[in-house]
């Protein structure tokens, strides 16, 4: 059951079962990549939470996508299951660290994670898939993430034919995990007097009165599309970026994910186990792990880094 399969292995059905919240969800990224890279021919199913669903819509390297949702009456809870149980999984490759492999009585699955570790989020989600598969030989494609062909076109935003902008990213799920309003008016002030790059703000709904927040007093021109966007349409837009500017969040996963070169605002959270992730990224920590106190100056120093890389 906890045999270490090869390549050749005769696995025709696959279960990844991810995590909840979107940053975490991205996280798990790489795994589906390896997996689809060893079994190219199996039917890949994925587990995921009620919020992580959109990400993998029209997805053609997708046989299902199973949401499960933790309000659900009991009853209903053991009817999916049941259902669940009934496909007969080969492999089941589990990052929630459940029982559900066992339940689910699948013929191979990945081996559970033990006692704590420091490790980044992403690599201990493929230390855990590597514990049943072997490490790939090859460049991988990106198999997770399918911005679709109108990605980058919005109507009301005029993004459409714009490349190599800076795109800036003010949200966090939590408060605590935001930069202040006037950090990033400073920033952009920035980008707007060195060169007159062109600045896109992205978000979800609930961010769009802080991006206003963020614009009052600069000129205009500054494209605000917060909220304007699906998630898989922002994935899209972050291709087509220059550099992001984000805070610790799901817009940062995904931008590492899409090796965007990144500067990271992190405040109360680990950065090295939650930090960005592409091939070009700096961290800007508060000293006293409050977002209000990152400067400015040491925002626009990692900025000059990263574009210096």
């Amino acid at each position: 059951m906890f045999a270490k399969l090869s390549n050749n292995s005769n696995i025709k059905s696959i279960l990844l079962i991810s995590l909840s919240n979107i940053g975490d969800v991205i996280l798990t990224f790489p795994v589906l990549d390896r997996v689809k890279a060893t079994f190219p021919d199996a039917e890949i199913s994925v587990l995921v939470g009620v919020k992580g669903k959109s990400l993998f819509d029209g997805n053609p390297h997708i046989r299902r996508t199973i949401t499960y949702d933790k309000q659900m009456p009991i009853g209903l809870k053991w009817k999916w299951f049941l259902e669940l149980r009934r496909e007969h999984f080969d492999l089941v490759v589990d990052l929630r660290n459940s029982m559900l492999p066992f339940l689910l009585n699948a013929k191979y699955m990945t081996f559970p994670a033990l006692g704590p570790s420091r490790e980044h989020m992403r690599e201990k989600h493929l230390k855990r898939l590597y514990s049943v598969l072997p490490e790939p030989l090859v460049p991988l494609k990106h198999y997770a993430l399918i911005p679709p062909e109108h990605a980058a076109r919005d109507i009301k935003a005029n993004v459409h034919g714009l490349k190599d902008y800076i795109l800036i990213a003010p949200g966090a799920a939590d408060q605590k995990k935001r930069w202040t309003a006037a950090g990033f008016a400073a920033l952009i002030r920035h980008f707007l007097h060195e060169g007159g790059r062109q600045v896109v703000i992205v978000g979800d709904q609930k961010d769009r009165l802080f991006a206003e927040e963020i614009l009052k007093g600069l000129p205009g021109g500054i494209i605000n599309i917060s909220g304007l966007t699906t998630l898989l349409e922002l994935a899209g837009v972050i291709e087509r970026a220059a550099l992001c500017v984000t805070n610790d969040s799901g817009i940062m996963h995904m931008a590492s994910y899409l090796d965007r070169p990144i500067v990271a605002l992190f405040g109360p959270t680990d950065p090295e186990l939650y930090g960005p992730w592409s091939t070009t990224s700096r961290v800007v920590q508060s000293a006293t792990k409050v977002m209000g106190d990152i400067a400015v100056e040491n925002v626009v120093m990692a900025v000059r880094e990263v574009a210096r890389a």
